[in-house]
């Protein structure tokens, strides 16, 4: 009895996407980051339901990431999810607010020297907590306080160049201007990734993530 058609191409979509997905050229970064994304909100995802083959090639192989992540620790913003890709795919850093620190940008230089990444993407996302008490400028407890000490820089001028607009317009503009300062930091923090910029060797692109539709709008 022959395999039914239907059979084959299903065993055949792991494959294909596994090419997709390795060494992804630099010029189709975006491109392919944004067409994860329409399938991810569009309720089309289909990376998560074939791991177990990249678990195993990414285990025994290594990992080859093109893309790294600098993004939120919100648990609504998992890279992987909105993009719709998985083991091995992005080389992801997470904290409360999407910020560089030394740690995350020796990270990123590891990424691109050891691993081969030739993309940085900074991702905010709508409704942000940590900017949100960023912009209020309440006390926080603990040591929450590094959090919205560390994203004050990146959005201080909001208040004074649109005290006009509401605080969900002020946020909005928060986490934009936030994207756009840590694309610049991530860089003039290391003279290793500048090089690799100068080179043409490294981009850095930013986007902001919507929680309430699912969808990525990148920033020109």
């Amino acid at each position: 009895m022959k395999p039914s058609f239907w059979f084959i191409q299903a065993l055949l979509i792991p494959i294909s996407f596994s090419l997709s997905w390795a060494g992804v050229p630099a010029e189709k970064a975006r491109a392919i980051l944004e067409a994860g994304n329409l399938r991810f909100a569009e309720g089309k995802a289909l990376a998560h339901s074939w791991q177990t083959g990249n678990v195993a090639k990414t285990g025994a192989l290594g990992q080859t990431p093109s893309v790294a992540v600098l993004t939120c620790a919100d648990s609504r913003t998992p890279p992987e999810l909105i993009f719709d890709m998985g083991v091995g795919d992005l080389f992801v850093c997470r904290n409360a607010g999407g910020f560089d620190t030394p740690e995350v940008n020796a990270t990123f230089e590891y990424g691109v020297a050891a691993l081969g990444v030739h993309t940085i993407l900074v991702l905010g996302h709508t409704k942000c907590g940590a900017v949100t008490a960023t912009l209020e400028g309440k006390p926080v407890p603990g040591n929450i306080s590094l959090l919205t000490k560390a994203l004050q820089p990146g959005i201080e001028k909001i208040h004074q160049e649109h005290s006009d607009l509401s605080k969900a317009d002020q946020l909005n503009q928060a986490v934009e201007a936030l994207v756009r300062y840590q694309m610049m930091e991530v860089i003039d923090r290391s003279p290793l990734l500048q090089k690799a910029k100068a080179e043409g060797k490294l981009q850095v692109v930013g986007a902001v993530y919507d929680v309430e539709t699912g969808r990525v709008r990148f920033l020109e």
